[in-house]
């Protein structure tokens, strides 16, 4: 990366404000040396613009700055770039913000009522007072990223000392300073996650509001800490202690900390939320409370009752079994001891059933209850037995007018129909009967065979011709067709061909 001297106070996208004319570009850092201004007047993208000395960089309103902006300067109080537009003025910076790691100034100071948006990472610096963006009027700062503070005293992500606002979208990690402090009648607002460590994550020390959604973890500060009048508004996360810290700690009697969401006690009993009045925001959801029992790490919770991971499905509760503080109730059938079989549990407390499957129970259920199944059983036909018994049935109902000595015979009439008759029907059987079948079968094939040759016999001159015909054709190849000018033959067939052959041909058989 080339570093890019200013030469003298001007315009950035000037080549008389820097060392050598070379306007600074895509992988260059650009330096506002001691002394010198450089304001940002049209759109701007490079590496990294920086600062030394008392130089410093002014950004126009409507202007887009794409760097990261990095505080170098050594001299106290003097901030690497200022934005002062009046509203509705507007500013961007793409990048990442870094505070001081020496001196005490800003990387990027809203010093106006206009609106300065960051889109990037914000850091506090590792100097004393080195704070990394501050607003210190009533302008609005909007910072999408997360935040994290500086390794020194008061350097801070995100400073708020007067009236403006500032919104962050991102969360928020405190370091040996606050990630980030609110120390003006300005309001503060974040969504995303706030992380405590040797400094609370958000510092609200004046009159100022802080309405935070996300979940807040202590460590050895505590999470948010409030020493003003203002209102806390946190919701829509977890809320959890430490052994020496609480996650939100409200020490002024005026304030009024408003909170939803879940509630973590640490297992010493370090209460998540210490304050002087705590209000339970309306209608929390997918909240619950830990207690630690004892002093131990063994812990009981108890969840709201939309909490599936506290409470168990209506379908697995008994019927009409109303329950989860009156928010639930159960729908699942369960039998009575009465209808299991005994020894199979059925309910808490070790209750089984009672139901034994006996042989008179089964008998009486059948309606057999005095009677032996067995015997009932074997009293039944045999299916031989129902056969024949079909049988003689449809010979006694099917008899044909005449004497036969009990025969199942076979005769053709002129419609060639099969006559069964059976008058003494008490002498026949099954087995005539299929045996006559079988006969009548093998006459009425021996009859089609014969009716076949007939028409074969009846149709010879017919099929002599259709084969001649086959071959004058030239359609039989073991006998081939003969063709002359005027002459066609071939077997018993001869044709007399006359005309010219070209526009007339008259074929007459001889």
């Amino acid at each position: 990366m080339a570093l890019i001297l200013s030469a003298a106070t001007g315009n950035f996208n000037a080549g008389a404000t820097w060392v050598g004319g070379i306007v600074p570009g895509v992988g260059d850092e650009a330096r506002a040396s001691t002394t010198h201004v450089v304001t940002i007047t049209a759109n701007v993208t490079c590496t990294e613009i920086s600062n030394a000395g008392t130089g410093t960089f002014i950004l126009n309103s409507g202007v887009t700055l794409t760097a990261n902006v990095t505080h170098k300067s050594a001299t106290a109080s003097i901030n690497c770039l200022t934005f002062s537009a009046a509203s509705p003025a507007t500013a961007s910076i793409v990048g990442i913000c870094t505070g001081a790691s020496t001196g005490s100034g800003s990387a990027a100071l809203c010093s106006g009522s206009g609106t300065l948006s960051v889109t990037g990472n914000v850091i506090g610096g590792s100097a004393t007072n080195g704070n990394c963006v501050f607003n210190s009027s009533t302008g609005t700062v909007n910072i999408t990223g997360n935040l994290t503070a500086g390794s020194a005293t008061n350097a801070a992500a995100a400073f708020n000392s007067s009236t403006g606002t500032i919104n962050v979208i991102g969360n928020v990690t405190a370091s040996t300073s606050a990630g980030v402090t609110n120390n003006g009648a300005g309001a503060f607002t974040i969504t995303g996650n706030v992380l405590a460590a040797a400094a609370t994550g958000v510092n609200n020390a004046s009159t100022g509001s802080v309405t935070i959604t996300g979940s807040i973890t202590a460590s050895t500060a505590a999470g948010v800490t409030n020493s003003s009048t203002a209102t806390l508004t946190i919701s829509g996360g977890t809320y959890t202690a430490s052994t020496v810290a609480n996650a939100v700690i409200s020490t002024n009697a005026s304030s009024v900390v408003r909170v939803s969401g879940s509630f973590i006690y640490a297992s010493n009993g370090f209460v998540p939320i210490n304050a002087v009045k705590f209000i339970l925001l309306s209608t929390p959801t997918l909240a619950k409370t830990r207690y630690a029992l004892n002093g131990s790490t063994t812990y009981v919770d108890m969840f709201t009752a939309d909490n599936s991971l506290g409470q168990a499905a209506i379908t697995d509760v008994r019927f009409g079994t109303v329950y989860a503080s009156g928010a639930l109730t159960g729908v699942a059938y369960i039998p009575a001891v009465g209808s299991v079989a005994a020894g199979v549990l059925v309910g808490s407390g070790g209750v089984t059933g009672t139901a034994t499957l006996t042989e008179a129970n089964v008998r009486a259920a059948l309606g057999m209850a005095s009677a032996n199944l067995d015997t009932q059983l074997a009293a039944i036909p045999t299916a031989v037995t129902n056969a024949n018994a079909v049988w003689d049935e449809l010979m006694s109902s099917h008899t044909t007018a005449g004497t036969y000595g009990g025969r199942v015979v076979r005769s053709t009439n002129a419609n060639n129909e099969l006559q069964l008759n059976a008058q003494n029907h008490a002498a026949a059987n099954v087995h005539q009967f299929q045996a006559a079948v079988i006969e009548s079968v093998a006459f009425a094939t021996s009859a089609v065979t014969l009716f076949t040759g007939a028409m074969r016999t009846e149709l010879t001159p017919e099929l002599t011709e259709i084969t001649e015909i086959h071959a004058i054709h030239g359609l039989d190849i073991a006998n081939a067709l003969t063709v002359t000018p005027t002459l066609r033959s071939s077997g018993a067939i001869t044709q007399n061909i006359t005309g010219n052959g070209t526009t007339s041909t008259i074929v007459t058989r001889i």
